[in-house]
């Protein structure tokens, strides 16, 4: 492998990082497809249920901070293949859990492992590839999620079908503990400054970490993306989280027929996940708000067009057709974050984003549950929310000012040898 071209090697790394990505999006419809037969097996209550799959999510979220400032300061080497492995052991560690304790902290370890993943691999992308390169490697990475959701309920409702749950979530840990070590082979060749033992011999000078650190923070461009995003998550997990409810209960579709038309959508958004990785190196290079705010836009159209439609066909087209335009917004936050920000601060300002950004993802499903309730099941009441949160991230994306400088000539404290 140490033979590889720079060229060659970069594409296995981005392939074997997909890879990586596609089992972790598998990984985490899993869950909600067998705590079915695990809440029969240890009798358990929707509560309980409840506590099992959210130990993920607020694992996910604490750890994003913390998970990219790591791999900044460590190297991603090691910090994101430990991640990948170690999110892989406690995948496993939950076909084996013995009771409701321990399948809340095998979860609970699976989303510390994942959450390093979006701003380790950020960081990769960053070193390894050149600028004008950049969107298409994040967009064939980010794809992966689309991957992953699509193949998630047959992979996985398939395993639990003919062997169990148990083996089904043992077969995704092995499968991820193997990627794993792919990974870590693979990065040993590549040209990561930051992994060498020369970051070692590296004197900084006194102050140059709290210098860097105070620089992502009071950076405008930070959270001018961390609210965009946030607005974006509100919308997209708005809807993924209420959509299934009101397709059965407003539209009479069965769980079935609901469950073979959302396929429709992750599986668009493959496609377009790759497109926008080419029109942002293409077009939109240094111009990626303009993504932003276009994707925010048409997605707010397409939302309430397919809230007014009263054919399913035509609603799912046009859900399909915003899925494609979030996916945009999505693509463009993480290249703007490894395009306009130092390589030595990309993982921890992804971090940074996409923590601030988790909070709608929590919020979202939360405010539109209450909002169901106080308006007797008036689903109006959301989409408008949806629709309105989506035009504000177009506002926002609008008043951005991207630097025309490489990310790299940002001021930081200059080290000293």
């Amino acid at each position: 492998m140490g033979s590889l071209k720079a060229g060659t090697r970069n594409k296995l790394i981005i392939f074997i990082l997909f890879l990586c990505w596609v089992v972790g999006f598998i990984d985490k419809t899993a869950i909600n497809i067998a705590i079915i037969p695990i809440s029969a097996d240890f009798n358990l209550g929707s509560e309980e249920t409840g506590l099992i799959i959210s130990g993920f999510f607020l694992a996910y979220s604490l750890t994003q901070l913390v998970g990219g400032y790591l791999v900044d300061r460590f190297g991603s080497k090691v910090i994101l293949t430990g991640a990948v492995g170690f999110w892989s052991l406690a995948t496993a560690c939950t076909g084996m859990a013995g009771g409701i304790v321990s399948l809340v902290i095998a979860r609970f370890f699976t989303g510390m492992g994942e959450a390093v993943f979006p701003s380790g691999s950020s960081v990769v992308i960053a070193q390894q590839f050149d600028k004008s390169k950049m969107g298409r490697a994040k967009s064939f990475l980010q794809s992966g999620a689309s991957v992953g959701f699509a193949l998630g309920a047959l992979v996985v409702s398939t395993l639990i079908a003919f062997l169990s749950w148990r083996i089904m979530f043992i077969v995704l840990g092995v499968t991820g503990l193997l990627l794993a070590l792919a990974l870590w082979k693979v990065l040993k060749t590549a040209n990561n400054p930051q992994d060498t033992s020369e970051t070692t011999k590296i004197q900084r000078p006194k102050g140059y970490e709290k210098q860097r650190l105070k620089n992502i923070i009071a950076r405008r461009l930070t959270w001018q993306i961390a609210t965009c995003y946030f607005f974006t998550n509100i919308v997209f997990w708005g809807l993924q989280s209420w959509l299934p409810s009101y397709w059965v209960k407003v539209k009479g579709m069965s769980m079935i027929s609901m469950g073979a038309w959302s396929m429709l959508p992750p599986t668009l958004g493959f496609i377009s996940f790759l497109t926008c990785g080419w029109l942002l190196d293409r077009f939109f290079n240094g111009r990626e708000k303009y993504l932003i705010a276009i994707g925010a836009a048409v997605s707010a159209v397409f939302i309430w067009l397919m809230f007014n439609a009263t054919s399913i066909p035509v609603a799912f087209a046009w859900l399909s057709l915003s899925n494609i335009f979030l996916n945009a917004i999505s693509i463009s936050v993480f290249v703007t974050i490894i395009k306009q920000f130092p390589k030595d601060s990309v993982g921890t300002a992804t971090g940074l984003i996409n923590s601030f950004a988790q909070i709608g993802s929590l919020l979202s499903p939360i405010v539109i549950g209450y909002m169901l309730k106080a308006t007797n099941q008036n689903y109006s009441s959301a989409f408008m929310m949806i629709v309105a949160c989506a035009v504000i991230t177009c506002l926002i994306a609008l008043t951005i000012r991207h630097s025309s400088a490489s990310a790299n000539a940002e001021p930081h404290p200059t080290p000293t040898h």
